[in-house]
């Protein structure tokens, strides 16, 4: 996999919505499954969203891995979970059995928290 990801190169469309205080709101394609266990029993129910917080400092230790290039894909998943909000049903380990398109989107989600706003040039 090219390890030089572009998350304007992931069409978005349809699939995020904006939060509240910057966050965003990744609805999912294929909605991932996750084990409850509460008073009346176990059961399973479907996550159809995702929510991800604005990064903050320390988020960005978890990029260090990303830089050498080794460990991509992996580093990402870290990056992606360290960002999911107010869902603590939502790990590593549950980011990584999401789909792979679903995947891709989260990412551009996340790394689009980087993007620059297009700058316009003058007519002049």
């Amino acid at each position: 996999m090219d390890v030089d990801f572009d998350p304007s190169d992931v069409d978005l469309t349809d699939f995020v919505e904006d939060g509240e205080k910057g966050r965003k709101v990744l609805r999912l394609a294929y909605p991932i499954e996750v084990n409850i266990t509460d008073g009346s029993g176990s059961h399973v129910e479907e996550v159809g969203h995702i929510e991800f917080r604005r990064p903050i400092a320390r988020d960005l230790d978890l990029l260090d891995s990303l830089a050498s290039g080794k460990a991509v894909m992996a580093g990402s998943r870290k990056f992606v979970a360290a960002l999911v909000f107010g869902d603590n049903r939502i790990n590593e380990r549950k980011i990584a059995d999401m789909d792979a398109e679903d995947m891709m989107r989260a990412m551009a989600v996340c790394f689009g928290f980087f993007q620059k706003p297009s700058q316009k040039t003058s007519d002049q």
